[in-house]
């Protein structure tokens, strides 16, 4: 069994407060007039421990530094991340076929945010692993389950991504609609999702 000093602490588990406490601390018995410690009656404790307060301000200092430049760095790597996650769903979404758009119709046919949705049905699973549908529970009906398009496909998803242009005439659109996934007639799907 091997024992490192690492093992005994773990800066990286203290909390930065307590590395802003030190700072100003030893900054403060640093820096501060001769006046100020005696008033405080410091002047006897920095006269003996006085030689370790630079050290210490330095090492806080250092440490919130590079706290400070490993948060920047994480942000910036999530901006990215977030940034090529759209563009990506984007893509997905500007991509959809003709049974893939029937399933998110479901949402305006029934009116409703959460659809129960075959999660064993080829399409609907495709729809999740891109990320465009999401499961709202573990509790279904059989092998339906609620599901709700994720917040994220929602902010992009428009109409015509689900075959409903803007310039169909009311019979168009409902014909669309009428275009259902075969599931959409089963039993169990009009009873879970009335």
């Amino acid at each position: 069994m091997n024992f490192s000093f690492s093992d005994l602490i773990d800066l990286s588990k203290v909390p930065i407060k307590i590395f802003w406490l030190f700072t100003i601390v030893s900054g403060t018995l640093l820096f501060a007039p001769e006046s100020f410690l005696e008033e405080l009656k410091l002047k006897e404790f920095e006269q003996n421990y006085g030689m370790y307060f630079g050290i210490v301000l330095i090492v806080c200092v250092s440490f919130i530094i590079l706290s400070l430049i490993y948060y920047m760095i994480k942000e910036v790597k999530s901006y990215f991340f977030r940034k090529r996650l759209i563009k990506q769903l984007n893509e997905k979404i500007k991509n959809l076929d003709p049974s893939e758009q029937s399933v998110l119709r479901e949402f305006i046919v029934l009116n409703r945010t959460t659809v129960s949705m075959p999660m064993d049905h080829p399409v609907v699973s495709g729809l999740l692993n891109k990320s465009i549908l999401i499961r709202k529970s573990n509790i279904g009906t059989g092998m339906y389950f609620p599901m709700a398009i994720s917040r994220l496909a929602e902010k992009h998803l428009e109409e015509i991504h689900v075959g409903i242009s803007e310039g169909m005439n009311e019979e168009k659109i409902i014909e669309v609609l009428s275009n259902r996934p075969d599931w959409a007639d089963d039993f169990i799907y009009t009873s879970a999702n009335k």
